[in-house]
């Protein structure tokens, strides 16, 4: 039996009854991808393998930021100008001097006026959310890969790097229907102990689509801990 397939039947099946094996990792861990294209203006190499908190990847977004600038500026005027035919519109609403066809007139530009910043404003909302999504920041995250480098050119969907959150431990478990019922009121240990200060953060009620006669059952801590550790998880009566 290779490694491999050693370790998945290692950290998948009980070694004894209430007894599993499983191994120390991150609270979390996720893959961050491109949502828009674009060529990568920065990037720091030697951030990978580190904590960083910082803007660590910016996509060139020259040209949508000078369009948001100018957009910006385009529904200042157009507020300007509401606020003109309004003014103007409210004189002239009520007077019996004026037909019915003017102030239906006045009327209308203002709503068409309304219904072009409305429509502005929409543009505008959509260059801020692509201008924040070409730029990704950390706050006290370890960027553990990085899949590009500055230069580069990323498409949607490319993966850009992985992040984990270190500021906690996971254990993931599939335990057995028997030892899964009442879980909540049973002993956990781990390797051995009991005050390890792991708590149970999710459990499922339904047998796992992969490992089908199992329960998936994660545990988690806060605090430094020794990642990539197997640990054996005893569950007691």
């Amino acid at each position: 039996m290779n490694s491999f397939y050693l370790l998945f039947f290692i950290l998948t099946f009980p070694l004894l009854a209430g007894e599993y094996k499983a191994r120390v990792e991150p609270l979390e861990k996720v893959t961050i991808s491109a949502q828009y294209g674009g060529i990568i203006v920065k990037l720091d190499q030697h951030d990978e393998l580190k904590t960083v908190d910082k803007t660590v990847l910016v996509i060139d977004h020259a040209l949508e930021s000078q369009k948001l600038a100018n957009d910006r500026a385009k529904e200042k005027l157009l507020s300007e100008q509401i606020r003109i035919k309004a003014r103007q519109y409210a004189r002239i609403k009520n007077l019996k001097g004026q037909s019915a066809f003017t102030k239906e007139r006045y009327q209308n530009e203002l709503l068409g006026l309304k219904i072009q910043r409305t429509d502005l404003r929409n543009q505008i909302a959509t260059l801020e959310d692509m201008i924040a999504k070409k730029e990704i920041t950390l706050h006290g995250r370890y960027l553990k890969k990085l899949y590009v480098r500055q230069g580069a050119y990323v498409a949607p969907g490319m993966k850009l790097m992985d992040v984990e959150d270190l500021s906690g431990s996971r254990l993931v478990l599939f335990l057995s229907a028997e030892d899964r019922a009442g879980l909540e009121h049973k002993k956990i240990l781990i390797d051995g102990k009991a005050d390890h200060g792991y708590v149970i953060d999710k459990a499922a009620k339904t047998t796992d689509d992969t490992y089908i006669s199992s329960y998936r059952v994660e545990l988690v801590r806060k605090g430094t801990a020794p990642f990539g550790k197997l640990v054996t998880v005893t569950i007691k009566e």
